[in-house]
């Protein structure tokens, strides 16, 4: 799992730069899922003209509560077909945005237990497809703080937003990780 960390005002960038990366990876031959809040708006009409193919493999998923996230996670690891290679989650903090009514510790508590179904499911279709799943997930620096990402995430598996400029800054860091796996399995 790559774990990208930035700023707010850096979201549509960064939301062009995935967007980017999931067309590239589809050139893997593996279906992708872009969860997001809400849907792509600045993709132009010539781009997915040109790429409508490859369009095909990207499946938008929107979300806009814990309790949905949650739900299509635990859906997605008893999907049989059109099984993901790469599971894309923008903007973390903002899909799992939790009631308000909510204490701090259970706020923490649901955002821990996303992280960890998250995890899960990226597990189970690797053994389904008894292959990798990669997953790359967004979140803004004030998450970090309260989160224990370091039970997720290499540390040098955790990119900070100003480090990446284009998709290819996201897809070295998992070629290198795929590498570094197969390696581990000789």
């Amino acid at each position: 799992m790559l774990l990208i960390r930035g700023q707010p005002d850096k979201a549509d960038h960064l939301q062009d730069i995935l967007f980017d990366t999931a067309i590239k990876y589809t050139h893997t031959g593996y279906r992708i899922l872009f969860f997001t809040r809400k849907p792509l708006e600045r993709v132009a009409a010539s781009i997915r003209e040109q790429f409508s193919d490859l369009f095909k493999m990207i499946t938008f998923i929107y979300v806009q509560t814990i309790d949905a996230t949650m739900k299509r996670l635990l859906d997605l690891q008893r999907w049989t077909n059109c099984i993901p290679g790469l599971i894309i989650v923008e903007s973390f903090d903002l899909l799992v945005t939790p009631n308000p009514n909510d204490g701090q510790s259970r706020q923490e508590f649901q955002r821990f237990l996303v992280l960890s179904l998250l995890a899960d499911t990226v597990r189970t279709i690797s053994i389904k497809q008894k292959g990798t799943c990669n997953c790359i997930v967004t979140l803004n620096y004030g998450s970090l703080e309260t989160l224990p990402v370091e039970l997720f995430y290499r540390e040098h598996n955790v990119l900070d937003v100003n480090h990446v400029h284009d998709s290819s800054d996201i897809l070295s860091v998992m070629m290198e990780n795929e590498h570094s796996i197969a390696n581990n399995l000789l």
